[in-house]
């Protein structure tokens, strides 16, 4: 199969590409189809098998979809955020709205979602006839993270790879580098590193740093029997010292890149997840856990639906004995991601990924070629 993917940029540092356009789409060349991602222009239907369209809607892209089903190719509408959230487009993105996303699913043959609670969400918006999947995100390695990145710039259409919306510097050299750079003050030998990365917060949901300060008070609490390092990898140095003004833990803020996040978990013993209970929070994806075991750190988390298939190999709802389990017992936080490693293979690895791409697109394929005779496009949804 020949796939065309539409995003807004191709940038390996923005989540929404990374996790649901690079790494399914170099899944899927691992098995033998072809991927062109396009920024700023669109495909000619003709050339391709399908479509996919990641985290974007509004009406200028009616028209690629139409084409698409015109020459009985599948659609399909990637949609990794509850973007039918009050206030939403205002923060995010105006063009995608719960309105225009409802508009463009009505020529898609699926919408796919990283989780069951967002797949949810959609049906509820758009109505139980609009057909959904799940696909979660993937986890990743170093070596697996530089080998796409060093394919994506063959997977880009001609005018993003010269244009000023091409993706950046795609990070084919080594990926720790820049080691020398990163070194830090010297702590006691027996510092546990705790790790927390990413997005500061938004006003359209309590996701973010701030979730932290519960964690850190039980971080407290540990570090009178062994120091800890909090290290926060994040967007906002301001609102990390404000969060940890007066701490009574060592604490560490360092700037969010990929290649960031995987040098602190090449060296973490924990990484910590807490969870807000909003609309939003509940739909997002397992991506920073499974991404933490996958680099063999073990997860303390707050319970999200996603999170469920590692229920049983993570720590979850419980700071005070998560903590104790996996920084004074070794032996568990080695037994757990012993036990994670056959989950993560069967569900997040870039060879699931591609699996359960491959067999949406077919089946995708297989039904629009006995519909498209007499398709058209899907009455406007609530």
């Amino acid at each position: 199969m020949r796939l065309a993917w539409i995003v807004s940029e191709a940038d390996p540092a923005v989540a929404s590409f990374r996790y649901r356009c690079l790494i399914p789409a170099w899944a899927l060349h691992q098995i033998g189809h072809d991927s062109a991602i396009f920024i700023d222009q669109y495909p000619d239907p003709a050339a391709f098998d399908a479509l996919i369209i990641v985290k974007q809607a509004g009406e200028r892209l009616h028209e690629v979809a139409r084409a698409f089903r015109s020459h009985g190719r599948a659609v399909f509408l990637d949609l990794c955020d509850n973007v039918f959230i009050p206030g939403y487009a205002q923060r995010r993105d105006p063009n995608l709205s719960a309105e225009s996303t409802a508009d463009l699913a009505r020529y898609a043959d699926a919408i796919v979602t990283p989780s069951q609670a967002l797949e949810r969400v959609v049906r509820r918006h758009l109505g139980d006839l609009m057909a959904s999947r799940v696909v979660p995100d993937g986890a990743i390695t170093p070596d697996a993270y530089q080998a796409m990145c060093a394919w994506l710039p063959r997977s880009l259409a001609a005018a993003a790879r010269s244009g000023p919306s091409g993706a950046r510097d795609l990070h084919d050299g080594g990926m720790f580098d820049v080691e020398s750079d990163w070194q830090v003050e010297h702590l006691p030998e027996d510092t546990a590193r705790v790790l927390w990365f990413g997005r500061h917060g938004s006003f359209h949901s309590e996701f973010g740093m701030a979730l932290l300060r519960p964690v850190i008070e039980e971080l407290e609490h540990v570090h009178r029997d062994r120091p800890i390092e909090l290290v926060v990898i994040s967007n906002n140095r301001v609102r990390f010292d404000a969060l940890t003004h007066g701490v009574k833990i060592f604490t560490r803020y360092e700037a969010w890149s990929n290649e960031r996040v995987f040098f602190e978990l090449s060296r973490a013993d924990l990484f910590v997840m807490p969870s807000g209970t909003d609309a939003f929070s509940v739909c997002k994806s397992a991506n920073r856990a499974v991404l933490s075991l996958a680099n063999n750190v073990p997860v303390v988390a707050t319970y999200l639906e996603a999170l469920e298939p590692l229920r049983d190999v993570i720590m979850l709802d419980d700071w005070r004995a998560g903590l104790d389990a996996y920084l004074f017992s070794r032996h568990t936080a080695k037994e757990h991601l012993r036990r994670a490693q056959p989950i993560l293979a069967e569900q997040f690895s870039v060879e699931a990924i591609g699996r359960q791409w491959q067999t949406i697109v077919g089946r995708g394929r297989a039904e629009l070629s006995e519909s498209n005779s007499h398709w058209q496009p899907a009455a406007q949804m609530a």
